[in-house]
């Protein structure tokens, strides 16, 4: 999910949109850009595979039910990640309409991809494979820093998608993109539906 959380409240949609769009452009661009230097193409595991693309939303199952666990639970540190990140964004999503939902999604999933594992794990496997997968993934959790729990999450989520292109033998950068993708989206619409149910009960609070 793209960390683009200064208030974000006092955001547009488009604004919001412009905002995600500049940030993971950027990415895009230090990843082709470092690549060039490097040696290393970002997209040389981009492949189109009809099989690829299911397994990709195949490997997103495991994400969901992680976060399915994570809306569940009572644990006080799960509770306040919630909390912050429905203050985040809840103000700005709720004004978004589904297909900018899914845009957004896409860009992160697409350029994030292309960066931390295309990139950045690609080029640091030539040097250290096990260093290559612990670093992208952490600086994968560091670039989601809303809150040290988050960090935390974001960086196993990271390792995740990481080890979908690391175990494969025939690695294809697809998978993480579909799997990160069809994540976001519907973290988004959990976070909406987080947050509306939050203004709903706080609404009844105050009539009673």
């Amino acid at each position: 999910m793209s960390d683009l959380h200064p208030k974000n409240s006092d955001l547009t949609p488009q604004q919001f949109l412009l905002s995600a769009a500049i940030f993971e452009g950027l990415l895009l661009a230090v990843a082709f850009g470092g690549g060039w230097l490097a040696g290393v193409n970002p997209t040389m595991h981009l492949r189109w595979s009809t099989s690829d693309l299911l397994l990709g939303v195949a490997a997103t199952l495991p994400m969901l039910a992680v976060l399915a666990a994570c809306m569940l639970s009572t644990a006080q540190s799960l509770l306040q990640m919630r909390q912050l990140l429905s203050e985040l964004l809840g103000p700005v999503l709720t004004r978004c309409r589904l297909h900018d939902l899914f845009l957004l999604s896409l860009l992160a999933g697409l350029c994030e991809e292309i960066f931390f594992r295309g990139f950045l794990y690609s080029w640091l496997a030539t040097l250290n494979p096990f260093l290559a997968v612990l670093i992208s993934s952490l600086l994968f959790g560091l670039a989601h820093a809303v809150t040290p729990g988050y960090t935390v999450f974001a960086a196993f989520l990271g390792l995740y998608l990481t080890g979908l292109l690391a175990a494969d033998s025939t690695p294809n950068l697809l998978i993480p993109i579909v799997a990160h993708t069809l994540y976001d989206l519907v973290a988004f619409l959990v976070l909406l539906w987080d947050f509306r149910r939050q203004q709903l009960s706080d609404k009844v609070n105050s009539a009673e």
